[in-house]
């Protein structure tokens, strides 16, 4: 065996000195150069109580107008996203048989009142008479109103007509509805009295002025009006289609655009997380970069079924949910019909975020 110099010996020691040194001095530098748990900085998730899938509505939810009865559409009187009155026609169905039987039952009321003014009256009941007439006048004039009013309204989308004079109409509508509350009250006092047993010419009066009023509801019906001011937010509605009754497939959809609300479903193991007055946020896929605060209006008394397509492919389709309704605040750009996710807030994260906002 060859017998290694004890230089060389030394050389090799002192060479793995220094490289030990070396890779010893990495180490350090690595090491220092890693920040310590100490120094991360700390920024905790917001704590939430509670997700839901929801839904952007109007306040007061949509209303989903249907035809009382089925018949073909002669006029639509309202377009998409317009904004409507309360007691505006928006769809007139085929009303023209209706019209003529009016015209004969008013015909009639007119041969009854020749007949019954023939016949001699004790002064209790002349002014049930009175009364009597009063309150058929300003009925008919209240129901000449609404129509007058249509006639604008129709004659306004076309041109002929200013919005000037709708509102003259809608004005003069309102004083007639009026005169006929006034006219009502003054006949039931009329006949809180003792009064005479009606003689056969008062009571056929009676029956022909009853038609008058049940075909003049029953045309009322053809003519689908807007129970609300709202925007008109769908419209299925087309002249010369058959109008259906089903709600799954409305003529139009009306809601108010200016107040909106989320309908949001908690899931049944979620429910005792969720109170009255209980901050919460909106996110929505439309702005993926902001959150839109909102606060639970009402809770459901029971649970029900799903109404919402769950985000949750996993999720059983019979789970029961928990309706709740948030307040949304004015001025967002989320639009009625949007799916959102509602986050609500821990109690304590929301007293906490309270106290540091008042600071």
């Amino acid at each position: 065996m060859r017998k290694i110099p004890s230089t060389s010996w030394i050389r090799l020691l002192g060479v793995a000195a220094l490289g030990a040194s070396l890779i010893a001095s990495a180490v350090v530098l690595v090491l220092g150069a890693m920040p310590t748990h100490s120094e991360q900085p700390f920024s905790p998730e917001p704590a939430w109580a509670a997700a839901a899938p929801g839904r952007i509505e109007p306040k007061g939810r949509e209303l989903r107008i249907v035809a009382p009865s089925p018949a073909v559409i002669k006029e639509v009187l309202a377009g998409l996203n317009d904004r409507v009155q309360k007691g505006d026609i928006l769809i007139r169905l085929d009303d023209e048989e209706l019209k003529a039987k009016l015209a004969a039952a008013k015909a009639q009321v007119a041969v009854r009142t020749t007949d019954r003014d023939d016949v001699k009256a004790s002064e209790p009941a002349r002014d049930r008479r009175k009364a009597e007439d009063n309150l058929y006048n300003a009925e008919r004039s209240a129901f000449d109103a609404r129509m007058e009013l249509d006639r604008l309204i129709s004659e306004a989308r076309g041109g002929k007509a200013s919005l000037a004079d709708v509102q003259n109409a809608r004005a003069a509508v309102t004083t007639a509805d009026e005169k006929v509350q006034q006219e009502q009250q003054k006949l039931k006092k009329v006949l809180a009295k003792e009064l005479p047993a009606l003689k056969r010419e008062e009571a056929a009066l009676s029956a022909a002025r009853a038609d008058v009023s049940v075909i003049s509801a029953s045309l009322e019906r053809m003519r689908i009006r807007a129970p609300m001011d709202a925007v008109v937010l769908e419209l299925n509605a087309k002249i010369g289609e058959m109008a259906g009754v089903a709600a799954e497939n409305p003529l139009l959809t009306l809601g108010d655009t200016d107040h909106l609300q989320v309908r949001a479903e908690v899931g049944e193991r979620d429910v005792g997380k969720v109170y009255q007055g209980q901050p919460a946020i909106v996110k929505s896929d439309a702005f993926p970069n902001r959150t839109f605060d909102v606060r639970v209006a009402t809770i459901a008394k029971a649970l029900g079924a799903p109404q919402l397509s769950s985000r949750n492919r996993r999720k059983q389709a019979d789970v029961d949910v928990l309706e709740v309704v948030l307040d949304l605040e004015e001025g967002v750009p989320l639009l009625p019909g949007m799916r959102v996710d509602v986050l609500f807030r821990e109690a304590a994260a929301a007293q906490k975020s309270s106290s540091v906002s008042s600071q």
